[in-house]
């Protein structure tokens, strides 16, 4: 580990009088690996930066990485950065670090996560309904129709989820009574539940852990400070990791000599709002009641789609406003939009990049674009509104094939019945099948309902793995080709409605066949 340090602290003295930014990656939920906060997060930052620098003929390279895989080493885990003084611009050292918070905490039990998950997740249904109205009323053009059906169809996908989980959560119960591989399989799908998502109620209903895991924010700032000698601070904070940086910068437990370094705060997809809302939170807590330091600039990246912002940041009474709030684009999908900031070049990685090297003077920036950002952004959301468009057709042709296919003998209910006597043939699977159909029939309702339900899921995974493929291959390195041209010096182009209507026709196309194929093909036969 000396070593190391050693070659740590040659590297530092190289960089001259460059101005020295410490930035602190704070992650969300789940159980992260240490080290994999710094390079999920700084990867795609690092990468965006190298784009920027290949397009302008330069060269960009990792000046030092000192991470922790288990072996004795320095925390916390961190890689560096070297950019030159160039077109008025002085050279700055870059030094990434994570707070890791992941090994900080317990679990709550089952049977707590249970009920404060349901009442999680009619706040989010709650909140989701506002956005369809909010979305209806600012209906004006044929692109804010997609948004607000793309919104509605949201709205009733959490709905149907939210009235699903009860009887899935019911089967758990159940299903954990039969010893042997059942119980065993229960358990392990229990224990990633509660381990994805059982960190926003620890910390939010057990203070003892609470302060243990802000710590880790309050550690890797100082480490910068004090041994980094880094001469401002910004703190990137994702999901529940919003959470707790806010209660660190906020509550004391960063030394105010470290506090008074930290310049910039960015939440993204922040959990602030369910932290703020007293119908999920104990009303005993006295974390989250202050507001940040004045000299702290706070900028709250959110999406429309993201399931945990939950919209627009609202802060209570006594809690000033963040400085800035920008509503991104990233996926419009509400599985894949919590996680895609970071491969959001126009609107977010460019925007990061910008205010870490000029703070609160972004416009400044070398990496601001020569003709502005807006033209950027409008082809962005003109590539990702289409492919919305063409998931929404999908979803609608889908309807119609499943209609169809009840309608022509009920050739669904069919593929239903035939779907559940092959799943009796699987190893495991087969005798947690045999022992609901023996005895908890009453599970799946009615015989009907229950085979038709299996039968539409039957062709739910067929289309989405053909619709995901044939879609990725069309809209992918169209997007990723954008994106990495947003990074030159070039204008944005003014249109893309001739590759917009090619590849729509295409995909159309694609679509009908599909349910075509839906429609016609014959029952699934039984084993």
């Amino acid at each position: 580990m000396q070593e190391r340090q050693a070659v740590e602290q040659h590297l530092i003295a190289k960089t001259g009088d460059a101005t020295r930014v410490g930035v602190v990656f704070v992650h969300g939920i789940g159980q992260q690996s240490e080290s994999s906060t710094v390079r999920e997060f700084g990867g795609p930052l690092l990468h965006w930066l190298q784009e920027w620098h290949q397009r302008r003929d330069r060269d960009l390279c990792v000046a030092s990485s000192d991470l922790t895989y288990g072996e004795l080493a320095e925390r916390p885990a961190r890689f560096s950065l070297e950019l030159p003084a160039a077109e008025g611009h002085p050279a700055q050292t870059w030094i990434l670090a994570e707070a890791w918070w992941a090994a900080r905490l317990s679990a709550p039990n089952l049977d707590e996560m249970t009920w404060w998950g349901l009442k999680s997740a009619v706040v989010r249904c709650l909140r989701l309904a506002e956005l369809v109205v909010t979305s209806f009323r600012n209906v004006r053009s044929p692109k804010d129709i997609i948004e607000f059906v793309s919104s509605f169809l949201l709205f009733l996908g959490y709905v149907a989820a939210a009235i699903l989980s009860i009887p899935l959560i019911l089967g758990l119960f159940v299903l954990a009574q039969i010893p042997g591989p059942v119980e065993q399989a229960v358990m392990g799908l229990r224990s990633f539940f509660l381990d994805q998502i059982g960190d926003f109620y620890t910390f939010m209903w057990d203070d003892i852990q609470a302060v243990h895991i802000r710590g880790s924010v309050a550690a890797a700032i100082h480490f910068l400070v004090e041994k980094r000698r880094c001469e401002r601070i910004a703190v990137v904070a994702h999901s529940q990791g919003t959470v707790v940086a806010y209660d660190a910068l906020c509550s004391g437990s960063v030394l105010p000599a470290d506090l008074a370094r930290v310049k910039t705060f960015v939440t993204l997809g922040a959990a602030l709002n369910n932290a703020w809302d007293r119908r999920l939170v104990p009303a005993r807590t006295c974390r989250l009641r202050k507001p940040l330091p004045a000299s702290v600039h706070w900028i709250n990246v959110w999406s429309a789609y993201d399931p945990v912002s939950g919209g627009r940041l609202r802060t209570p009474e006594g809690i000033r406003r963040p400085d800035e709030q920008i509503e991104v684009t990233n996926w419009m999908n509400v599985i894949l939009d919590h996680g895609g900031y970071f491969s959001n070049r126009e609107e977010f990685l460019s925007r990061l990049a910008q205010e870490l090297e000029s703070p609160g003077a972004r416009q400044q920036s070398r990496f601001f674009p020569e003709y502005g950002e807006e033209g950027w952004r409008e082809r962005r959301r003109d590539r990702v509104l289409t492919l919305v468009t063409w998931r929404v057709v999908a979803m609608l042709g889908f309807v119609v094939g499943v209609v169809a296919r009840i309608r022509a003998a009920d050739r669904l209910r069919a593929d239903g019945e035939a779907v559940w006597a092959w799943l009796m043939t699987l190893p495991v699977v087969g005798g947690v099948v045999t022992f609901v159909d023996q005895h908890a029939a009453w599970l799946a309702w009615t015989e009907r309902l229950g085979a038709r339900i299996l039968g539409i899921g039957l062709w739910v995974a067929v289309l989405t793995a053909a619709y995901v493929g044939i879609s990725w291959l069309a809209f992918v390195p169209w997007h990723d080709n954008a994106g990495r041209r947003s990074a030159g010096r070039g204008r944005p182009p003014r249109s893309q409605r001739a590759i917009i209507v090619a590849s729509s026709i295409a995909m159309f196309f694609a679509i009908a066949v599909g349910i075509a194929v839906m429609i016609q093909a014959p029952a699934l036969r039984r084993p």
